[in-house]
């Protein structure tokens, strides 16, 4: 455990920023939303300084967190005034991990930092032996986000400095950590020059020397690759560095693969050409023992789909009309001379078949419930259930998403319902965007096993997954079930970062800080007038800090600032409260 800090009442004269306080080369902060309050009561909160210079009867003191009141206070001194000591927090002068702790604390807490101030607090943390968990533990983040922190550092230092400037954009710094000092170098000189220079997602692409293929796509044991895969701590999977090596491996094992069915019984296994998608439409479901094929589909993206079981629907309609007819088939697909049963009489029985399963059904709620669960998760022929993709364009809203508790909650469900449905995957996804993977008969057959709360845990989460981004069914849900939103999300820099109205932010400053304050910040930027904000939740300058703020659009019904016709959520409130009451 470190030494307590000491409090002492130091000169102005003898303090100085530190160079270990993160923001100490910055040019001068904005100050004035404290600088009357200091003005007029000094400071509140001891700035945190450590021995740093001078002598043993006049030492001098570094500013580790702090510096904003500091230059308040030079400002007060500048002016004419004279102050009294500056009290103070003095840490221990040789604990440096400490001081670097924090200063990244303190300004988190105020304005989140870059990415690559974050990156250099990190690594100077790092150097001192700090371990990835320590560091995270310290700031309470997850250790992959300091990795990916520290994955800045394989940056060249010309690219962190184009960075750093804001040149280079975020999505492309990140492709660039996978990329070797000389990929990087030459993608420099390309970015510097007229020509074409690839970014984002076509970044990765000219890095591998053709189109992105993560891991996840391969069919074959990832130990057992001989070539590079390129490490993204950025996204869920990595990628193959040679594209064509991949497709040495994979060829092989969809080789392997097509042997095996023809082991098991299938007579035809046809690849189609990489890229093309199968026409599922085209074709109709068939036996394999009476000549129903198997058809792979490859895709440039490196993922193999083979769909089991089909003929074309030529064919098939070919030999609904010999049944019907009564004739026999001598094509591959038909093996009886005469059939049992002609196509008319086939479509009769089916009818019958159809309406006297519906009449029993109606009587077995409990099979129902179950054959309904696994239409929404497989989809059927007149079931077409897709998940929502939350899709935005936005990245620092993205990232605000997966970083969200919410989210976490689901994620960890999506684990619970794979197991309750006996489904295995590193990174399991119930819901595909064109078809699904899983068998309906088969998902039905293990819901009969489970007890009626598993399957109504399984259907809950189905409707999670497939509930629609901005609808009134989610206004719904909220009224019913009135959440406390502070316990999933509070304001993040991604807020703060969307939020442009200046008359809406002046309103949030009247929320948090009253009347008065708001009043007079009525002038400032908008940028100010957010700074204001984030320092009341901070409880900077202020005897009581308010943490758990939200804006009045974070309820349920969420509540206008204006008027409801400019508040989205307001107005599909509005159409849907007077039919729903909280439970």
């Amino acid at each position: 455990m470190s030494k307590p800090f000491d409090l002492k009442f130091i000169p102005f004269s003898a303090l100085h920023i530190s160079k270990l306080n993160m923001r100490h080369s910055d040019t001068t902060p904005e100050i004035d939303d404290i600088l009357p309050s200091v003005k007029t009561r000094g400071i509140r909160q001891p700035l945190i300084v450590r021995g740093e210079g001078g002598t043993a009867k006049k030492p001098k003191y570094g500013i580790v967190a702090g510096r904003r009141r500091y230059f308040c206070l030079k400002a007060v001194v500048e002016n004419g005034a004279e102050i009294a000591d500056v009290p103070c927090c003095v840490m221990d002068a040789k604990d440096d991990a400490l001081a670097i702790e924090t200063s990244l604390i303190e300004n988190v807490a105020r304005l989140a930092p870059t990415e690559m101030e974050q990156y250099e607090a990190f690594k100077v943390l790092a150097d001192k032996g700090q371990s990835v968990d320590d560091i995270a533990a310290v700031f309470g983040i997850t250790s992959n986000s300091v990795k990916r922190r520290l994955a800045l550092g394989s940056l060249i230092p010309d690219v962190r400095e184009a960075y750093t400037n804001q040149q280079i954009d975020a999505a492309s710094i990140r492709v660039l950590t996978m990329a070797t000092e000389k990929q990087q170098a030459e993608w420099l000189d390309l970015f510097n020059s007229d020509d074409y220079c690839p970014t984002g997602q076509q970044l990765k692409a000219w890095l591998t020397g053709g189109g992105v293929i993560t891991t996840d796509k391969a069919l074959f044991e990832l130990s057992e690759y001989d070539g590079t895969i390129l490490t993204d701590l950025f996204g869920d999977h990595g990628q193959f560095a040679d594209v064509e090596h991949f497709w040495d491996a994979q060829n092989a094992a969809i080789a392997e693969a097509v042997e095996s069915y023809k082991a098991v019984g299938w007579k035809e296994v046809i690849l189609g050409e990489r890229g093309h998608y199968f026409p599922r439409y085209d074709y109709v479901s068939h036996p394999k023992d009476q000549g129903g094929r198997v058809y792979g589909e490859i895709r440039e993206s490196g993922e193999v789909t083979f769909y089991e079981g089909y003929i074309t629907d030529a064919e098939a309609q070919k030999i609904r009309r010999a049944l019907s007819n009564g004739e026999a088939e001598t094509g591959k697909v038909a093996t009886t001379s005469k059939p049992e049963m002609s196509g008319p009489m086939a479509e009769y029985m089916n009818l019958h078949r159809h309406s006297i399963a519906r009449a029993e059904l109606m009587k077995r709620p409990d099979l129902a419930l179950r054959l309904a669960v696994a239409h929404m998760i497989c989809g059927a022929r007149h079931w077409k259930v897709e998940r929502d993709e939350q899709r935005t364009r936005k990245e620092e809203t993205q990232a605000s998403l997966e970083a969200s508790k919410a989210e976490a909650l689901l994620a960890e469900e999506r684990k619970a319902v794979f197991e309750l449905l006996g489904l295995r995957g590193e990174h399991p996804q119930l819901y595909h965007r064109y078809q699904s993977p899983h068998d309906l008969c088969e998902i039905f057959a293990r819901l009969l096993t489970l007890e009626d709360a598993d399957v109504l845990r399984i259907q809950t989460f189905c409707l999670c997954e497939t509930l629609a981004v901005d609808s009134s069914e989610v206004e719904a849900i909220g009224l019913l079930t009135q959440p406390g939103f502070g316990a999933y999300w509070s304001p993040d820099e991604a807020f703060f970062s969307l939020l442009r109205d200046k008359p809406t932010i002046n309103k949030m400053v009247e929320d948090i800080a009253g009347k008065s304050c708001a009043k007079a910040s009525l002038s400032d930027t908008a940028k100010q007038q957010k700074q204001i904000i984030r320092n009341r939740m901070a409880g900077h300058g202020v005897t009581e800090a308010s943490p758990d703020w939200l804006p009045k659009w974070a309820a349920f019904p969420a509540k206008p600032y204006k008027a409801v016709e400019g508040c989205a959520p307001a107005e599909r409130a509005k159409r849907i409260i007077k039919l729903f009451k909280p439970a």
